[in-house]
């Protein structure tokens, strides 16, 4: 659905664009996802995070996987960054097992999440679609 840049007024903006770019004659303005679902791959069962959050074994366990014992009290962070331009996520320092992003470990800065990636306890436990809320 075409949207409304709130910054000049311009509409009818391509729904797959997230900016209105100033070399196309628009105003700059980035429009920011407003959070990240994460549904879990064996139960179906989503969870929505829309502000910096803390997640681990007890905020997951309404998923339904019984793999989330493998989680930590607190695994890992979904934080607002704007300065990388979406939400990323980074691990927990102390959590006994890692998340890993795509199967690849997740870099100490944290990484921004997109559509379609792919959250999971060892590269395989527990593992959770990324959907980015716009």
């Amino acid at each position: 659905m075409p949207w409304k840049c709130p910054q000049c007024g311009v509409d009818g903006i391509d729904d797959a664009l997230s900016k209105h770019p100033i070399d196309a004659g628009g105003c700059g303005f980035v429009r920011f996802p407003s959070g990240i679902t994460l549904r879990s791959e064996k139960t179906g069962k989503e969870i929505s995070v829309r502000i910096t959050t803390t997640l681990g074994n007890a905020s997951l366990t309404l998923l339904g996987d019984d793999e989330v014992r493998f989680m930590s009290s607190e695994q890992f962070r979904i934080i607002k960054n704007e300065s990388m331009g979406g939400w990323a996520v980074e691990n927990v320092s102390f959590a006994t097992n890692p998340l890993f992003l795509n199967g690849a470990a997740i870099e100490v800065a944290g990484q921004v999440l997109k559509d379609g990636d792919r959250l999971a306890i060892k590269g395989a436990k527990c593992p959770l679609l990324v959907t980015v809320i716009m």
